[in-house]
């Protein structure tokens, strides 16, 4: 590196060219003269000589100096004569400052764990959950490998390590996991769909069967029966006492047929949508009437009686309703009650009409047979539902009745229900209240 070297005249001349010696210790003469003190007196010239010298700086470097500090230093040779300078580091102190701070506030740390190596012996480790257990060598880490960086000189016997301990879920990942998940539940959902729409067509498919084999049933039997008593009577083989009860037996069966028919003809419209309900004002009284005049031939028939009672203040009371879906609704409440009565039940229907807290009119028709089991009472309104087997059954009938009078009284704006009595079972109609009635 150049010395700057200045002298007055005298002392120039007096100083060999190749006093190489010598000219050590005029450059340290020089750095202790001040710049300011070599100006030249009035009359004197001064001559300025710049004289090099060799020196040598190494490298800086780093070691362990002990369990707890590290040594930064280098060599300078200067005039053949050997300098070291460095500083003495605190090894927790400077890793904490230059490596840990940095680590900590990176997204790393929170899914990796770090370790801090010097020449493949472990010096720190640092991780996002605090370690209990010590590592002696760089090849005790956790998790896969990530990364490893040896830091430049002078520290190039540091090594950092990345071990992957928890790969946090992108954002990319999050959106493929929801999407995988909606597209899983939709797929379950769809499947569900079809399921349940595979089972319902089956369910339906078949009830269709059973309601052919019923109406076969109902259809063929009362006309196997007219055709016998008829062909009886035209051949004049019956006394007159049988010939009355032919007649009767004849009617009824007919009566049959008819409700069997009128039922299968509602059932035809309602499913094209084609039911025709026109409502009118009718007093309570004269709908009770015309149940009593449509229904006695087919309790006199069964040999049943029916009991009719009505709160007398509401006898006058008006309810928009269609008289002959009305009609349709008790005779087919009276038939059912018919039809499911034991040999040995009270042969007796119950008729009533009261009035309810909201003012809605309920006309009910309980039997006294067997009633019905709880987890039936809602099924028995479904459309071709019957309780029995249609094989083994021991009653009458096709499963469409109560279907279309709930069908009916929802046409209506009513709704119908059942409950158990003791004994037996009870049907209720319910038509709202007439606005200003």
């Amino acid at each position: 590196m150049p010395v700057y070297e200045f002298a007055d005249e005298a002392s120039v001349s007096s100083l060999s060219q190749n006093d190489a010696a010598r000219g050590a210790d005029l450059a340290a003469q020089a750095e202790r003269q001040p710049l300011t003190n070599l100006a030249a007196a009035p009359g004197q010239s001064l001559e300025l000589r710049v004289r090099f010298f060799e020196s040598e700086i190494g490298p800086f470097s780093l070691e362990v100096l002990d369990a707890d500090h590290l040594v930064l230093f280098r060599n300078v040779w200067r005039a053949g004569e050997r300098f070291i300078q460095g500083a003495l580091v605190g090894r927790r102190e400077f890793i904490e400052r230059t490596i840990a701070v940095a680590f900590r506030g990176a997204t790393v740390s929170t899914m990796s764990e770090l370790l801090v190596a010097y020449d493949g012996d472990v010096v720190a480790s640092y991780s996002a959950v605090p370690q209990t257990n010590t590592r002696s060598d760089s090849s005790e880490f956790r998790g896969e490998l990530l990364y490893r960086l040896r830091l430049s000189a002078p520290a190039s016997a540091l090594e950092l390590i990345y071990t992957v301990t928890d790969l946090p879920i992108g954002q990319g990942a999050r959106y493929l996991g929801w999407l995988t998940l909606l597209l899983g539940l939709s797929l379950s959902g769809g499947c569900y769909v079809i399921y349940r729409y595979g089972i319902g067509q089956i369910t339906l498919y078949r009830q269709q069967q059973d309601f052919v084999s019923a109406v076969s049933h109902e259809l063929k039997t009362p006309l196997t029966s007219i055709r016998m008593y008829s062909e009886i009577l035209k051949s004049g083989w019956a006394s007159e006492e049988k010939k009355l009860s032919y007649y009767a037996f004849i009617h009824g069966e007919s009566e049959r047929l008819s409700r069997l028919i009128a039922n299968v003809l509602q059932l035809s419209r309602i499913s094209r949508n084609n039911l025709s309900i026109e409502l009118k004002p009718v007093t309570v009284g004269e709908l009770l009437d015309v149940a009593c005049a449509k229904l006695s031939s087919q309790l006199n028939a069964a040999g049943f009686t029916l009991n009719v009672a009505a709160d007398p203040e509401i006898r006058d009371h008006e309810v928009l309703v269609d008289i002959d879906a009305y009609t349709q609704i008790m005779i087919n409440f009276i038939d059912n009650a018919i039809k499911f009565a034991p040999l040995d039940a009270h042969k007796q229907i119950d008729l009533r009409c009261r009035r309810q807290q909201d003012r809605a009119i309920c006309f009910t028709v309980r039997d006294y047979g067997k009633g019905i089991q709880k987890n039936q009472m809602r099924k028995i309104f479904e459309l071709f539902y019957r309780s029995e087997n249609e094989l083994t059954r021991e009653t009458v009938g096709t499963g469409i009745g109560l279907a279309l009078v709930n069908q009916l009284a929802l046409a209506m704006h009513g709704s119908v229900d059942v409950r158990n009595c003791n004994p037996g079972a009870e049907f209720s109609l319910t038509f709202p209240p007439v606005k200003n009635g």
